[in-house]
C-alpha cells in the first residue's frame, strides 16, 4: 500500500496529517521545515509509509544517560 505524501524543501517525505499552514500561510511541518513547492502547487510524492515511518524511528537516537546513583567507597581501617 502506498500514500502520498508532502515533499519538503530538503527533499525529505512528511506526512500530510503532520503539517499545517503557519501565521504567513506557509505549509510547514510540525519540526519546522517547509513544504516544496512551484507556485501555488504543493510537491508530493507516493511513499510506503511503513517504510518512511520505520526511517524516521532509525533516525532518532537515544537519550543520553544522566548522572545515575553513585555508591561511595569504604575505606578499609
Amino acid at each position: 500500500m502506498s500514500e502520498v505524501w508532502y515533499v519538503l524543501e530538503d527533499g525529505s517525505v512528511a506526512d500530510p496529517n503532520e503539517c499545517a499552514p503557519d501565521d504567513k500561510g506557509v505549509l510547514r511541518h510540525k519540526g519546522g521545515k517547509a513544504v516544496a513547492a512551484r507556485g501555488d502547487a504543493h510537491s508530493s510524492r507516493s511513499v510506503d509509509p511503513r517504510a518512511e515511518r520505520a526511517k524516521a524511528r532509525k533516525d532518532v537516537k537515544p537519550e543520553e544517560p544522566k548522572a545515575g546513583y553513585k555508591t561511595r567507597e569504604l575505606k578499609a581501617d
